[in-house]
């Protein structure tokens, strides 16, 4: 016999369930020694794609047998990863229904079926799990009552599904991780509810809505612990979008995406966009360590009115996606940025049809203190060599005492003379730093 098969059944288990539970399974072929084993496994990992060539009829029916001739009274299931794609939806409920119990930590559910499959309501009141992960065709509509939730135990929540009840996320005294991706396709019958309230223990929060329908939407982060931020929302044209920001004294890492399908018009036809909302949320946000803004945000303030940068104490890591380079937007920021470290930008003009005027103030003369004491790289994308790219370009290297990199990402379409030019000219612009590398990437 080999020296493993020595070692006792927990310590067999805990290495079979790294493996997908077919696998696992597969292992009492070996010899008698592992024949039983794998029945004492509380780990199961459960994918549909390792019986595809032998139809459904084989998954379903693995499934059964693994959940009904495993040892479930002396070791009960803690974690259990289901990934499938089915016709119908039964036997999932069966299944679902002999995994939850007081001693389930873990519960990833991943299902296409043709109808959404409704949790058992006992999952909302399993006091011992810590994780929950539901995505695709999973629905958590119960009609005008939603069941009473207690979660106290569970810290980690992700939700990639259609639609969500408040009263869920108020169930779960102790989240700290929660990941919510709400799909602009809400089933019929479904009763999406606009007004979202985030638990207050949250730590990391990843927010994506693209329930673009509502006519009115409103979010609600007031997380005082927060620590790192994703937040995508897409509005349309209809579309109110309302988001109450608390203050964030423990932000590390923030991610703004607020972008609308179709803007709003004023009398004028000109576009109107969350003018507002962005520099509300930066506001929010002058606490965070890195702040990342895709480019429909940073087009809200280009047009905000009379908008003033909060001063960023702690940022180290700036990226920008711009719609266009604009050298005083660009400088205002820096000047609240007192001990940046690293800055990126990336030009995306063909997201944009129509360009716009900045409307901020003009910057002060000095050059920004971050730039002659911490700035250290700098990182530009898509380079056109515009007048006043180059011209920032060239402040950037007369005035950056520490810095150790500029690395410029040509434009594509730049024929090889052009790109020699560019690197040419560039290359000759005299330097603070003496230990300042410049890069180009084709």
């Amino acid at each position: 016999m080999d020296r493993i098969s020595y070692l006792p059944n927990t310590i067999l288990c805990d290495i079979l369930s790294y493996l997908p539970t077919k696998q696992a399974v597969s292992t009492s072929i070996l010899c008698r020694r592992w024949r039983h084993v794998w029945k004492d496994l509380q780990v199961l990992n459960i994918d549909d794609m390792h019986f595809w060539s032998s139809g459904r009829a084989s998954f379903d029916s693995f499934v059964n047998a693994i959940l009904a001739q495993r040892n479930a009274d002396s070791y009960p299931i803690e974690k259990f990863h289901l990934t499938c794609e089915k016709f119908e939806e039964d036997p999932i409920p069966t299944w679902l229904n002999a995994v939850i119990g007081p001693h389930l930590q873990e519960l990833y559910l991943s299902l296409n079926v043709m109808v959404g499959t409704n949790m058992p309501k006992a999952i909302f009141t399993c006091t011992s799990l810590k994780s929950l992960i539901l995505k695709r065709d999973i629905s958590l509509y119960y009609g005008p009552e939603f069941p009473d939730v207690y979660l106290p135990s569970l810290k980690n929540l992700e939700l990639d599904i259609a639609n969500v009840d408040n009263k869920l996320l108020s169930g779960c005294p102790v989240l700290e991780n929660l990941k919510l991706i709400l799909l602009d396709m809400t089933p019929e019958g479904c009763v999406y509810i606009p007004a979202i309230q985030m638990p207050r223990t949250l730590k990391s929060l990843t927010f994506e809505d693209y329930t673009i329908m509502w006519e009115e939407i409103n979010r609600v982060i007031d997380t005082p612990s927060l620590e790192y931020l994703y937040l995508k929302i897409v509005t349309s044209g209809i579309c109110e979008l309302q988001v109450s920001a608390s203050y964030f004294p423990n932000m590390v890492e923030a991610h703004l995406d607020i972008q609308e399908e179709e803007s709003h018009l004023d009398i004028h036809g000109e576009p109107v966009e969350h003018v507002c909302l962005v520099p509300m949320l930066l506001q929010a946000l002058r606490e965070t360590k890195l702040l990342a803004l895709k480019p429909y945000t940073t087009r809200c303030l280009f047009s905000a009115p009379a908008f003033k940068f909060p001063e960023f104490h702690r940022l180290l890591n700036l990226e920008l996606d711009v719609p266009f380079f604009n050298t005083n937007f660009l400088l205002n920021f820096l000047h609240s940025c007192y001990v940046l470290e690293a800055l990126v930008i990336r030009i995306c003009k063909e997201v944009y049809v129509r360009t716009m005027d900045y409307n901020g103030p003009t910057p002060p003369t000095m050059v920004p203190s971050c730039m002659t004491s911490h700035l250290k790289s700098f990182e530009f994308r898509e380079y056109q060599d515009a007048a006043d790219e180059r011209e920032f370009i060239t402040y950037l290297l007369k005035g950056g005492f520490v810095l150790k990199t500029v690395t410029i990402h040509l434009k594509s379409d730049f024929d090889i003379v052009t790109k020699y030019n560019i690197v040419k000219g560039l290359s000759v612009i005299p330097r603070s730093s003496t230990i300042c590398q410049l890069n180009f990437v084709d």
